[in-house]
This record gives structure tokens, sequence and C-alpha cells, in this order.
């Protein structure tokens, strides 16, 4: 009996030592290295390779007459890009070859600047009233031009107006903007127009975009100097579509999401914030309150996200891989491993939050932070941080990097091309203050340095204000792309959180999701790298269209498959819904004449019809 008692309490002091061990041995992290994660694998898009044909019927050309003048060659280059962004070709052309123009309902001139004299009036004016189209791109005053362009009578310019009304539904999504708006400021021309001429937007009871018939065509006009900015994109691709009988304007369908500073060392102690509402620290909070609303709104909307390491909060850089290592186990563990059980994306943020610029490069001093001694130093520090990478996510490398506060110099994105030889996407701003060191970036490869690949966020936040939606809004409007951020402990900070708690902010960063989600459910949710891959996918498609007077013609090759297309036809006009052998045309929008159509395969005659949508 004795040497039975003696022998259990034997084995349960033995079991008890081994669980020690165990929970030491997974406290510690080996565990995961005796079960690796497995290789994330990246998503699988499917192209079709398509047959060459001539397509039946006749292209929509649009012709761009740009010139010295600084309003015209700002607004001509921005809309440039936004037509190279949305697949629609154009032609460049002088004033003496605007003569050669046939003038038709296919044909749209375009032409902004206020050097009006320069322009040839009488033959733009016989190109609009023998049926030709005109979109002048940006405010004049020039009477000679009055009756053309659908005015009465010019005044003075007025400055200093704000926002944007929708008088008429240009895309379905786009918001009116008060006029407290700093998103939209107008220089304006003064004017008294004709009572045919249809105002389609407007700002603090001005006219600030209409349409007006001159002969057999139409024109139109807007009377602002904002189409500068980048976010008049996605507006001047959907009014130009307007302007032409039918017209195709292709997709990229993406939809993807960055979490600044995630993961990333987490403070153990508590924040009155989080106290007052949740009773938690703040690492008690992040694990068991934000991550899984956010998790949950990923898994309700479509949202993917793609993370961004940060090794350290130091402004130095001393501390060795075995250190960073031991710094981010907590968030590398629960929340690296968790960014791909969701098929997410585990970036690089930094070494620590100091952008990689030195020397004389610029950045705004006010924002308090180091400059590198040298571009060893910034070598050795990333060295460093992606080794702590791989010791936790072996079988993945990062394809990804978002500036610090988006400020990097030539001497970072250097160290960064040299590092990443395999490739790198690079992710800064869209729009910004580039005078302020800000990273301000167009979607392609980077124009100087090989390796990287450009790809800028074009919204952050938690959709507070008009001007925050509107933003996001424009983007697929121009292409079809949401490119968003926000930083997990904005909720902790006074001013980036506005006052608000996580409630309020969740509630708002959902709601714009949501929206997204209904709206424009072609919009897939990819995390960065396959973002990329999507995007490029989608450039490299080759899409004709041609029209007739009863049908649209599209034939594509190299065609990701499904690709969306938006199709606007004219008032008056349908196209047929429904599923059909090559995919499905539904509404996309509640004017009767704009459509999306879902190719799944790379030839398809759609017939227009008379009447409006049944």
């Amino acid at each position: 009996m004795n040497k039975s008692i003696t022998t259990y309490l034997a084995s349960l002091f033995s079991l008890i030592i081994a669980m020690i061990v165990v929970v030491q041995f997974l406290r510690l992290d080996y565990g995961h290295r005796l079960i690796p994660n497995e290789a994330h694998e990246p998503t699988t898009f499917t192209t079709l390779a398509g047959e060459v044909r001539a397509v039946e019927g006749k292209p929509a050309q649009i012709y761009i007459h740009q010139n010295e003048d600084d309003l015209s060659t700002s607004v001509l280059n921005n809309l440039k890009y936004a037509l190279d962004y949305a697949k629609l070709p154009y032609t460049s052309i002088e004033a003496d070859e605007i003569a050669s123009i046939e003038p038709s309902p296919q044909h749209v001139l375009v032409v902004s600047g206020e050097n009006t004299k320069s322009w040839p009036y009488e033959t733009i004016r016989s190109f609009v009233e023998n049926g030709g189209r005109l979109y002048v791109a940006g405010r004049f005053i020039d009477q000679e031009w009055a009756d053309l362009i659908g005015v009465a009578d010019f005044g003075d310019f007025k400055d200093g107006i704000n926002g944007l009304i929708f008088e008429k539904e240009i895309f379905p999504g786009y918001v009116d903007l008060p006029q407290d708006s700093g998103l939209f400021v107008h220089s304006i021309a003064d004017v008294e127009l004709k009572e045919e001429a249809d105002v389609l937007i407007s700002a603090k009871d001005e006219p600030i975009l209409w349409q007006s018939s001159y002969g057999k065509g139409e024109v139109m006009f807007w009377n602002t100097t904002s189409l500068t900015d980048k976010n008049s994109r996605g507006l001047m691709v959907q009014t130009l579509s307007m302007l032409f009988p039918a017209f195709v304007m292709p997709q990229a369908g993406i939809k993807v999401v960055h979490l600044d500073d995630f993961p990333a060392p987490v403070p153990s102690y508590s924040n009155p914030v989080i106290t007052e509402e949740y009773d938690l620290s703040i690492k008690e909070f992040f694990s068991e309150v934000w991550w899984k609303d956010m998790k949950q709104i990923g898994e309700d909307y479509d949202v993917t996200y793609s993370g961004f390491l940060i090794g350290s909060y130091k402004a130095t850089n001393e501390e060795t891989t075995e250190q960073l290592i031991e710094k981010i186990r907590a968030p590398m563990l629960e929340y690296g491993r968790g960014l791909l059980q969701t098929n997410g994306e585990v970036g690089l943020h930094g070494f620590n939050h100091q952008p990689l610029v030195m020397g004389d490069e610029v950045m705004d001093p006010a924002l308090g932070y180091t400059k590198w001694e040298s571009q060893d130093a910034m070598r050795s520090a990333v060295d460093r941080v992606v080794e702590a990478f791989d010791y936790y996510l072996p079988n993945e490398r990062i394809r990804s990097y978002v500036p610090p506060s988006n400020i990097i110099g030539d001497s970072g994105l250097s160290v960064l091309n040299d590092k990443f030889s395999e490739g790198l996407i690079v992710a800064g701003l869209y729009s910004g203050d580039a005078s302020k060191g800000s990273y301000i970036q167009e979607f392609g490869p980077d124009p100087v340095y090989p390796n990287l690949y450009d790809f800028p966020r074009v919204s952050s936040g938690y959709n507070e204000t008009p001007d925050d939606m509107f933003v996001v809004i424009d983007a697929v409007a121009n292409f079809g792309l949401v490119s968003h951020f926000i930083h997990p402990d904005d909720v902790l900070d006074e001013y980036r959180s506005k006052g608000k708690g996580w409630g309020i902010m969740k509630e708002s960063f959902e709601g714009l999701f949501q929206t997204l989600y209904a709206k424009y459910p072609h919009l897939e949710g990819l995390s960065q790298y396959d973002a990329y891959r999507k995007y490029k996918l989608y450039q490299e498609a080759q899409i004709d269209v041609a029209y007739t007077s009863d049908a649209i013609d599209i034939n594509a090759q190299q065609l990701p498959v499904p690709s969306t297309l938006l199709v606007r036809v004219e008032p008056g006009k349908r196209l047929d819904t429904g599923s059909f052998a090559f995919g499905e045309v539904k509404p996309f929008d509640e004017s009767d004449t704009l459509y999306q159509v879902e190719l799944k395969e790379t030839s398809v005659r759609l017939p227009i019809l008379e009447g409006a949508r049944p």
C-alpha cells in the first residue's frame, strides 16, 4: 500500500514538473519552431488569353489639347493619370490638328486653361455644332465663348467658394461636401447661365458643372480651378463618360486595408480611455476587444488586413536582433500569425518609427524624429528587423513596406532597393504635402528604383467626415480601387481619436466598409501583395471596345476573370440585365444609365435597347 502511494506521488510530481516545463517551453515561444506556420499562399488569379479580332463599330475617341497655361498643364496632366488608371485611351493633339477631328457623338475634345485666345474658336464651335462633344476642364472668362458653352453673360472671378453639392447623381456613393469642406476650394467665373443649361454640381448656390446643347453637339463646362487635385480624378472620368452615347469603363476591383504599427510592441500599462470604458490594460484591450472587432468587420464585409511590423519605438537603433525578437514575441505570435490566418499579410514599417531619412533630406522637424547618421546604419537596422520577422514567420517573406509617418528619403529608398532584390511594394501617400517630407506616389513601378513598386494609400482614418468618404469614393469612381489605412493606437491618442472612444470609432470604420460592401460588391478584399498582383494583371489586360448605334462590342486579351466593367448609356437607352454565358449585367445605380458588367469570357456583344429599365 505504501509502495503504491509512493509510486502515485512520484508520478504526480513528475506530471506537475512536466506541465511546468511545457508551460515554460510554450511561454518562451519555442513551440512555434517545432510546429512552424504553414506558408501563406497568395490568392490565385485566373486570366484568359483571348483571341485577336477586330471589334465591330467605332471606338470612343478622347482628344486632349494641352497648352503652356499653368491651369491647362495641371488639370490635363491630372486627367491623363485618371484615364491611364481607368484604361481609357486618349490622343494628345495640337491646336492646328483640332480641325481634323470628325464631328461625332463618339468624339470628345478636352480643353483647359485661361488662354482661350490660343484655341481655334471657330473650328471648335463648328465641331460642336455638327455633333461633336466639348469638355472644358476649368473655368475661364471670355464672352466670345459664352453662347457655345451655355453662358448668357460673364461677370468677374470669384474666389474662396468651398464644397460640392450634387444636383444630379454622377456616380453612386458620392456625398455632398459642405461649405466648410477643405477638399474642394474653387475659384470660379461669376456667370449667368442660359436657361437650357443643366447644372449637375453646384457650390454655395454657384454653378460648378453644367451641360448644355449647341447645335447637334454637347458641351460640359467645369467652372472651377479645383480639377488639379487627385481627388477629382473619378469625377472627371465619370462626367466625361456622360458625353458619349455609350461608354465602357474598366474597374480594377481591389480593396486593401493597412494596419500601420501592427504588429508592434504593446505597452502593458493602462490608459484612461481604455480603463474607463473597458477596465482593461492596453494589452488586454487590443487582444480581447480591438482585434476581435476588427476580425469581425473583416469577416462581415470582405476586408483583408495587411499589418506593418514595428520592431521598437526607441529613437535609437542599438537593439540587437535577439532583443527585437524578445520585444515583439507576443504581438508576432498573436497578431502576426493572426493576420496570416485571415489571409492577410505582415509587411514592414521599420526597425523603429524613425523615417529612413538622413542628411539634408526633407522631414518636418515638428515631428521630432531623428535622422539616420548613414545608409550603413539604415542597412544594419533593416537587416535586424528582417531577421526578427524571419524568426517568427520562417515560411514568409516581407513583400510590402510602409514608411513611418509616410516619410522616406532617396537614401532610404536606395537601401530598400538593395535589400529587397526580389521586389518590394512601397506604400506611401496618394496625396499630401511633399514640402514636409511626405512621400507622394502614383501607382506603378518606381521611376528610379527597379526593385520597388509604388502602391500609394489613397485614404485613411475612421470615416468621420464627408471629406473622408469623398476621397474613398472618388478612387472607386476612377478605377475601382480602395487603399485605406488606420493605426490601431489611434484610439489611445486624444488628438487622432478626436476624443472619441473605440465604440464610436469602430461604428464609423464599420460603416465605411459596410457601405463599400453594399454599393461596390465587385471590390475584392485583398492583402497588399495580392492587391499589387491583381492591379498589375488589370493594367496589363488589353480591352478593345467599339460602338454602334445599337450595340457595344468588347474583345479582351489577357483578361483577369472575372473582370468588372462599368457601362454608361445615354438617357432613354438601356442594357438587358441578368445572367448570360459571358457573365452578368446588373444596374449599378438608380439613374437608369449606369450598369455593372461582370465578364467571365473575353468577347461579348452587348445590345443597346430602347427605353428605360423595366
